[in-house]
């Protein structure tokens, strides 16, 4: 059981954090505040919120997770969300240029209202999937505190989320996520430091001898195929972008993204290292314990309080980011494109609250339904959905391979999704081969023919006109 000091050091992180949501929590008036701050965050809130927002269970708890089982392999995740974080930093101006507020309204603009009503579910059920991946990574911390059955436990972080992202919305989750950042760099940095004067080196032999280091392991699904889906889903989800919109300025988001991408490999790389050194020194626990009982084995009460409260954070914090996203997408590109009812600010804020709710009430069905599922797993198949969805059409408006014809540009943002899930549930046993090549072909495919249709298109009219001359 947990000690006084383990509690103390709890509580006062939680106790920061809510201040720095209440101080948030006066400043939104309005729908803009709620969702993209009205376009004020500096530098640091930049990073802040691309860290919030990125560095959950999935980047801590998962990582752990499965370099306690398969080594370094676990990498892929944090390294490939941190390389596309960065590459986000250096496309800041051409995504601000955009003048939206959710990807699909850019989907809308370019390719049609059908493409946007697709681009918007698909892109909710993508991130959907990975607030499911937060919740299971938050049990191990809840359990700490009391044992007791998995459906009182998952309500603990359920309600965490709905708490932050009603405290305030985009501006509570880039403030929050801005003390979260600072103490948790502290933490990982510091255990980092313990782990570097701990470990001796004939461990890091045996590691190299069992193939720990190895980055692609078949047996563990891991591969370049997941730091792809990486890339590709970060530039295709409404939470890392966010943070780009709501940016003061072009130069902001683009030093608070580039810091924010190296906090985040440097992250995975501290949380694969202690899911390593667990595997060694208490090989009988469960993989997904690795990172919490690694503070409550190896590190004094009060710093083990701290660290359960700062990761529990960067947990709610990343199903706040994606929770508050997936309501953005659906009020704004869905409702409010079909429906009159809800124009109103009061009314607009009111169907996002619910949209949350509902969200995040699914979402805790699901987990008490699947428990045993392994957390990387659900979230690289969240980040695959997303990035086969828009990938492709958002890079093809980023370099200017426009205009497309529209029932292509449906055909690529409807169908590479349905691809990637068919795939998944029948053929990806049979082949071996991922979704995201056959769904991101596809993608890429159909959009480069309604292009190459358009352009054919005048040449064609063009020769008509030439040939009723000549006659």
């Amino acid at each position: 059981m947990a000690s006084i000091p383990f509690f103390i050091c709890f509580l006062l992180v939680l106790f920061l954090t809510v201040i720095a949501g209440l101080a948030a929590k006066r400043r939104v008036k309005e729908t803009s505040d709620f969702t993209n701050a009205s376009g004020s965050l500096t530098s640091g809130m930049v990073a802040g919120a691309l860290v919030g927002g990125f560095v959950g269970g999935t980047s801590i708890v998962g990582t752990g997770e499965l370099a306690f089982s398969h080594g370094l392999t676990s990498l892929w995740f944090t390294l490939g969300g941190g390389v596309a974080v960065i590459l986000l930093g250096f496309t800041a101006q051409r995504f601000r240029q955009m003048q939206v507020e959710t990807l699909p309204e850019l989907i809308g603009l370019q390719y049609g209202a059908q493409a946007q009503l697709g681009s918007s579910l698909f892109l909710s059920l993508g991130m959907f999937i990975q607030v499911v991946a937060q919740i299971l990574a938050a049990l191990p911390f809840v359990s700490v505190f009391w044992q007791t059955n998995l459906s009182v436990l998952a309500l603990i972080p359920s309600f965490l989320i709905i708490a932050y992202v009603f405290a305030g919305g985009f501006m509570g989750a880039s403030l929050v996520g801005t003390v979260k950042t600072v103490m948790l760099v502290a933490l990982l940095l510091g255990t980092g430091v313990w782990l570097w004067a701990t470990i001796d080196g004939g461990m890091y032999v045996k590691w190299w001898q069992e193939g720990r280091f190895q980055l692609i392991v078949p047996e563990a699904g891991m591969g370049w195929a997941q730091g792809l889906s990486m890339l590709i889903g970060i530039f295709s989800t409404q939470a890392y972008l966010q943070p780009i919109f709501a940016s003061r300025s072009t130069r902001a988001a683009k030093t608070g993204a580039i810091t924010a991408g190296f906090l985040i490999i440097l992250i995975g790389m501290v949380s694969a290292w202690i899911g390593m050194f667990m595997h060694d020194v208490h090989p009988e626990l469960l993989p997904r314990e690795a990172i919490p009982q690694f503070f409550l084995m190896h590190s004094p009460a009060w710093l083990a309080g701290a660290a359960y409260a700062i990761i529990l954070l960067s947990v709610v914090m990343t199903g706040a980011a994606l929770t508050l996203s997936i309501a953005t997408i659906l009020n704004r590109d869905v409702l409010q494109r079909y429906s009159t009812r809800f124009v109103e600010e009061t009314r607009k804020l009111a169907v996002s609250r619910l949209l949350i709710l509902a969200v995040i009430g699914v979402s805790y069905a699901i987990v008490c339904w699947d428990d045993r599922g392994q957390i990387l797993h659900w979230a690289f198949l969240a980040m695959t959905l997303r990035g086969v969805t828009i990938f492709f059409p958002v890079i093809f408006y980023l370099f200017r391979i426009l205009p497309v014809q529209s029932k292509w540009a449906v055909a690529a943002i409807w169908g590479a999704p349905i691809f990637s899930l068919v795939w998944s549930g029948w053929f990806l046993p049979i082949t071996g081969i991922d979704p995201l090549v056959i769904s991101g072909f596809w993608s890429a495919l159909a959009l480069l023919i309604g292009w190459w249709l358009v352009r054919k298109e005048p040449r064609q009219n063009d020769m008509s006109l030439r040939h009723v001359d000549t006659r």
